[in-house]
């Protein structure tokens, strides 16, 4: 614990508290900053610079925790040893006040807030693929992957477990969200940027597994400590500490705190950059150049739509032109020459993940014409406005009135008149074409304001104006970004509904910017009431009872706004997503060691192949996935041959059902773990209300070579049956009896017919199907031959169906599986009133038997 303080402490505070010492930049303009913000800058730049130092010893397969820390160490004593006693302050500093209780509340806050974590171990999503990635550059130093059961597969093999690369950008895909680059040296990539994983790989070196999940928390944490100090700066200390106390009780928020995304370190950063280029370019200070155009370089390497970031922040800075000011060489520089080792980065091992960004942005070439064009326009707007003083006084003063009225004319549109535009069905290619607007797209705004109530955006608009109104040329830069980035998301989100997943989408600026904005509304008045008061500055008493009243009922709305934002937030406060998953993840992989191989069936069969990638990169079990719940039987069977001899023990990991039936290979139950996890609702078109519990039941089978046939012709469906079935639903009991649910159609695998089979003997139930479902009709076939057709009851029953002697005399021939097919009529228990399962259900099979 202390050991891991003390990491934290070298990391996050020692280089950044030196530097921001250094005597070097007017030091005496930054010492006057308030105590609170220089400890923030000294954490900001810290950070900033461990992020660097891990990425740059990632890119060289260097990457420890004990390195990092040296590293910063290294540049801490190399900083102390040059300056020496010149690093105490000669100037007088400000010394701690009360306001340093602000910051300090919303850290506290947040602490309680966003933490424990979700347990997030798990593939097939974005927060499992940087989770593991981070964790694999913690166990293996590189932002490279090296699989070794990959590189192990014969290449005759590899496509029942690598899919085809369609693009040519790699040589396909394994896990969800990992990149072969070289399947026959086991060379994978995760497919996210990796300064965000760099810190889950330091949260791993600090706190094992749990460290690494709470990396999320600490970016949150950082995240509303920087909006509020870029907030400070542009509203004062009241508004600022308001809208971030908003935003740390906020649902989208919290969730995104506990929940492994990239977004909590692009806001922290952000906004620290904005502080840095306002103080850089606003206030003078020539230090914070150079750092706002360092945390936008590494911005770049958390997510690759920090491009579309800075594009806004250049429209920002060509107001700041306008208004006389530039940025120096000093900010451009760092950024220009971090971009350019970021191209190299995105256009080398990246490059798949940049391919659809950069290609709407036309690639290398449209990234130089935009820049070449910014760099145009700044140079006019400069020279017009030197040469026309008037003409730019009278922009400087219209400007920001117009920018009101598009504001609220886009804003009230957005949410009261914008509407979906007529769909019509393509029929030849079975899909809904939108001829215009898409329901998605025209509703972003209203379903935006799930998260932050209609009042709480109606009061963001107001206060925007307000703020454009007053106070544009204070930070123009934050201003545009923030108008830009909300015109460009919720004119065309891209984004299914499907929450909380669209949240992170306005995490970074939006939603920041959006209960800033919203406290500016509510509590200026009351900022404006106290400054008045404290200088007692004499107006009319019209105007300062109006003041009055608006700090009354602003107060009063902020406190009704917070209260919803509070009563949101509570309703997930004990929820831990995942909870238990951990633990029940390290039970899964004690089972195996590394000389064994570890089959797990197709994501196409259950939600077992979520649990692939975590035994593979997380607890390095040597595993494999199946694309398809039906591989290519003599591929698959060859596999199993090699594998079998190449291995201690080849083990099928399975909860749904998989055709494998190779010859040679006796399939062995030998375990089960079952185990559900919580999982919160997630509503398509709706918010997201109710903890569901995410259930896995799965069975582990042993694979051993065999001269003796394999002969199956019993089967207890619903228990340990998942080589034997597909396209059944999950495994369930119930009344002591194990089944699953048919569908449409299903399917048995048998092996080792005898030749004498007289008929098929189906256990089924229908369900309890009410009659406006129609009869449970069921027919049946034996490798294509239609044997007949029964209507099943309520209740277990037994159904013998005849197999015609020439059928049962085909099928003891047969090399491979007979395989028993299923037709079943369905039902929908949700269209019909029976509860909120929405599957199409056939029957309740619980077993199969072949009889003579």
């Amino acid at each position: 614990m202390l050991l891991g303080i003390a990491v934290l402490v070298v990391i996050a505070y020692v280089p950044g508290a030196l530097l921001y010492r250094m005597p070097v930049a007017d030091r005496q303009r930054r010492a006057a900053l308030p105590a609170e913000e220089r400890t923030f800058w000294a954490v900001i730049i810290s950070i900033t610079a461990t992020s660097l130092m891990a990425l740059a010893l990632t890119a060289v397969n260097s990457y420890s925790l004990g390195r990092v820390v040296g590293v910063d160490l290294a540049l801490g004593a190399g900083i102390a040893l040059g300056f020496r006693t010149r690093l105490a302050y000669a100037e007088a500093v400000p010394k701690a006040t009360r306001a340093v209780m602000l910051p300090l509340a919303l850290v506290s806050l947040g602490l309680m807030l966003f933490f424990p974590p979700a347990e997030y171990v798990m593939g097939g999503k974005d927060p499992g693929t940087y989770v593991n990635e981070g964790i694999q550059i913690a166990q293996h130093g590189s932002w490279f992957i090296p699989d070794a059961a990959l590189a192990a597969v014969p290449s005759a093999s590899r496509s029942l477990f690598v899919s085809p690369d369609v693009e040519g950008l790699n040589q396909g895909t394994t896990f969800m969200g990992f990149f072969v680059l070289d399947a026959d040296r086991g060379r994978v990539i995760g497919q996210f940027p990796h300064a965000y994983p760099v810190w889950i790989a330091i949260g791993h070196g600090v706190g094992g597994i749990t460290g690494a999940l709470c990396a999320v928390g600490f970016w949150g944490l950082i995240g509303i400590v920087s909006v509020y100090f870029a907030a400070a700066r542009l509203l004062g200390r009241l508004v600022a500490f308001g809208g971030a106390l908003l935003l740390t009780i906020n649902v989208a928020q919290v969730w995104f705190a506990r929940y492994p995304s990239s977004e909590m370190m692009q806001q922290a950063l952000l906004f620290a950059a904005l502080l840095a280029l306002a103080r850089a370019v606003g206030d003078g200070d020539r230090f914070f150049g150079p750092v706002a155009g360092v945390i936008f370089g590494v911005m770049v390497f958390a997510r690759i739509d920090t491009l579309l970031l800075l594009m806004a922040v250049g429209a920002g800075l060509l107001w700041l032109v306008a208004d006389g000011q530039r940025a120096r060489w000093s900010f451009w520089l760092p950024l220009a020459a971090l971009l350019g080792v970021a191209g190299a980065y995105y256009l080398g091992p990246m490059n798949y993940y940049a391919s659809t960004p950069l290609g709407f942005l036309r690639g290398p070439l449209g990234l130089s014409v935009i820049t070449l064009a910014f760099v145009a326009a700044g140079t006019a707007i400069g020279v017009l406005c030197r040469r026309w003083p008037r003409r730019a006084g009278a922009l400087r003063l219209w400007v920001p009135r117009a920018m009101v009225i598009v504001v609220v004319a886009l804003a009230a549109y957005a949410y009261f008149w914008r509407a979906p535009r007529e769909t019509v069905h393509d029929y030849a290619r079975g899909v809904t074409v939108a001829l215009g607007l898409a329901a998605n797209d025209a509703y972003s705004l209203r379903t935006y304001g799930w998260y932050v109530a209609p009042w709480g955006l109606l009061a963001a608009v107001a206060g925007l104006a307000l703020v454009f109104w007053r106070r544009f040329w204070r930070d123009p830069v934050l201003l545009t970004l923030t108008v830009a980035l909300s015109a460009f998301f919720f004119y065309k989100t891209r984004i299914v509904p499907e929450h909380f997943w669209l949240a992170r989408r306005y995490l970074t600026v939006i939603l920041p910017m959006t209960c800033v904005m919203a406290a500016a509304a509510t509590l200026g008045g009351v900022d404006d009431w106290w400054a008045r008061r404290s200088t007692g500055a004499a107006s009319a008493r019209g105007r300062t009872l109006l003041t009055a009243a608006w700090a009354v009922a602003g107060a009063v709305g902020f406190l009704w706004l917070g209260v919803q934002y509070g009563g949101a937030t509570g309703a997930i406060l004990d929820h831990v997503e995942y909870a238990g998953l951990t633990s029940q993840m390290e039970s899964l992989a004690s089972r195996f060691t590394d000389r064994d191989l570890v089959l797990v069936e197709s994501r196409g069969s259950s939600d077992a192949h979520v649990l692939a990638t975590p035994l593979a990169y997380t607890y390095g079990r040597r595993t494999l996935l199946l694309l398809s719940p039906r591989p290519d039987r003599a591929q698959f069977e060859q596999f199993c041959q090699w594998a079998t001899s190449a291995y201690e023990h080849v083990y099928f990991l399975a909860d749904g059902g998989t055709d494998i039936t190779p010859r040679g290979i006796a399939i062995t139950p030998v375990g089960t773990q079952s185990f559900e996890v919580p999982e919160y609702e997630s509503a398509l078109n709706a918010y997201p209300s109710r903890v569901r519990q995410k259930k896995f039941s799965l069975s582990i089978f042993l694979l051993t070579k065999t001269d003796t046939p394999v002969v199956k012709t019993r089967l207890d469906v619903g228990y340990q049956d998942d080589v034997w079935v597909l396209r059944f639903y999950a495994k369930e009991r119930e009344n002591g009896v194990n089944f699953r649910w048919a569908r449409n159609m299903s399917y048995v695998s048998l092996m080792g017919l005898p030749a004498d089979s007289r008929f098929v003997r189906l256990t089924m139930n229908d369900g309890g199907r009410p009659q406006a479902a129609g009869p449970a009709r069921v027919e049946v076939f034996l490798n294509d031959h239609r044997l007949g057709e029964v209507i099943v009851t309520e209740g277990f029953h037994d159904y013998d169906i005849p197999i015609p002697p020439e059928v049962a005399e085909e099928a003891a021939a047969r090399p491979g599986a007979s395989v028993v097919r299923l037709m079943c009529a369905t039902w929908k228990p949700r269209t019909l009133g029976r509860g909120s399962d929405d599957r199409d259900l056939g029957v309740m099979l619980s077993r199969v038997s072949v009889e003579r």
